[in-house]
């Protein structure tokens, strides 16, 4: 899925958060979110998932307005994964997962086979194996989260949005869902705090008070200028013994 931003601004409680924000993504990148605490990536993420309503501006999907799309079209296309998410502590994995085949299920269409194998793999996708019987209370943090992004993933999204998708995450598990959200075929618009992990992404925007104040390539992004004015760090570039370039930090200013 093509995504347009065009001078978006949004307000929450009557205060303005995002200020004319304006970019695209392309079928099948994967957009990094990076700025500090409060600058309006959670915003942004509930805008593109037509949770957050626009002052002004538009979100275009494939050329079509977002504003004009049924809920149930939205819920298609779009899974949003939110940084702060809860379920009943009285429902299973699975029932947690098997919610993301909601708006599949019509009058005249009930659960199906092909609801299952979706099911099956989003578990097997978040190494959740074994866990359909479990009962939410019983679960870790870590492992909520990834009942969560496994219910994003059975939905079949074309376009998929996780805020901090990290958090509560061993570091076994993060490097597994950076792989696998690397992997997935479709476009992927996620905020992230760590930016070594931010670096993985195709393209990088950087939101500061509620501005882009940077797009493009996480390296051309991420120069010390940017480190210094909206991160508060002194940090270089260094690339490690794999290839991958990271970030090395030296102080807080």
């Amino acid at each position: 899925m093509n995504v347009e931003i065009r001078t978006l601004n949004a307000r929450v409680h009557r205060v303005p958060l995002l200020h004319d924000i304006s970019f695209s993504v392309n079928r099948g990148e994967c957009l990094g979110l990076v700025g500090p605490n409060g600058s309006g990536k959670s915003t942004l993420l509930r805008c593109l998932a037509g949770l957050h309503p626009l002052q002004s501006g538009s979100i275009m999907l494939d050329g079509v307005p977002l504003g004009t799309m049924r809920a149930q079209t939205r819920a298609r296309k779009i899974a949003l994964v939110e940084q702060h998410s809860d379920t009943s502590e009285r429902l299973s994995v699975r029932d947690t997962i098997e919610l993301g085949r909601t708006p599949f299920l019509l009058p005249l269409r009930g659960w199906s086979p092909d609801d299952d194998r979706q099911v099956e793999r989003a578990l097997e996708a978040v190494d959740l194996q074994g866990f359909d019987h479990r009962l939410w209370h019983t679960l870790s943090g870590g492992e909520r989260q990834r009942a969560h992004i496994a219910r994003a993933l059975a939905q079949t999204p074309e376009l998929l949005l996780l805020d901090e998708p990290t958090n509560h995450l061993d570091i076994h598990h993060q490097l597994g869902l950076l792989n696998l959200l690397g992997a997935l075929p479709i476009t992927r618009v996620i905020a992230l705090h760590d930016l070594n992990q931010a670096l993985r992404c195709d393209k990088l925007a950087v939101i500061d008070h509620g501005r882009l104040v940077g797009f493009g390539q996480p390296a051309e992004v991420l120069d010390e200028g940017c480190l210094r004015q909206v991160f508060g760090v002194e940090a270089s570039h260094e690339t490690g013994r794999d290839g991958a370039l990271r970030l090395h930090f030296h102080r807080a200013l």
